[in-house]
């Protein structure tokens, strides 16, 4: 981690701080199993993924941090996979946000970025709110558990869990 994701980084609370850091050191510690062209900038989007939750605009932190580091001249691959991590077009829908607020950080036809979302996910899905390291079915339990039933969060975590897994389990599968 460098000095400008850690400035980035510093409006966070400590443990949403600590949860990013870890899922960066996690991807850090995987990303030799993506393409050589997208590493750097998974592990960048990793350390980054959670950062619009300290610079809100629209209110929805996977744009809102895309927007920040496309506005601080981030690869679109980083601002792709922060827009994108974690089903979060699952949860825009909950939030009935329009889904054409994605359009602008769509990166789909560049090779190897789905891989490079899915470890992204993985990262993400197995790392805890304070950082530590948890299993797949702890991480869901315990988002699950924090947030009330028909919470938007509860209620996006619920429908994405099919796709959550399965990206889960596409980088358990490739390592």
């Amino acid at each position: 981690m460098n000095e400008a994701v850690a400035e980035l980084l510093s409006p966070l609370t400590v443990s949403r701080r600590a949860h990013s850091l870890a899922v960066g050191r996690r991807v850090e510690k995987v990303a030799s199993y993506l393409p050589t062209e997208l590493r750097a900038d998974a592990v960048t989007a990793a350390y980054l993924h959670d950062v619009g939750y300290g610079y809100p605009d629209l209110g929805f932190h996977p744009i809102d941090g895309a927007r920040l580091l496309r506005s601080r001249g981030y690869s679109p691959v980083v601002c792709h996979m922060v827009a994108f991590h974690t089903a979060a077009q699952v949860e825009a829908a909950v939030r009935g946000l329009d889904v054409q607020i994605f359009d602008e950080f769509r990166s789909s036809e560049m090779d190897g970025i789905d891989a490079a979302d899915d470890f992204l996910w993985w990262a993400d899905l197995s790392t805890g709110p304070k950082g530590e390291e948890f299993t797949l079915d702890e991480r869901l339990t315990e988002i699950l558990r924090r947030y009330e039933p028909g919470s938007t969060v509860h209620t996006a975590i619920t429908r994405a869990e099919p796709q959550l897994r399965q990206a889960f389990q596409r980088v358990s599968g490739s390592m």
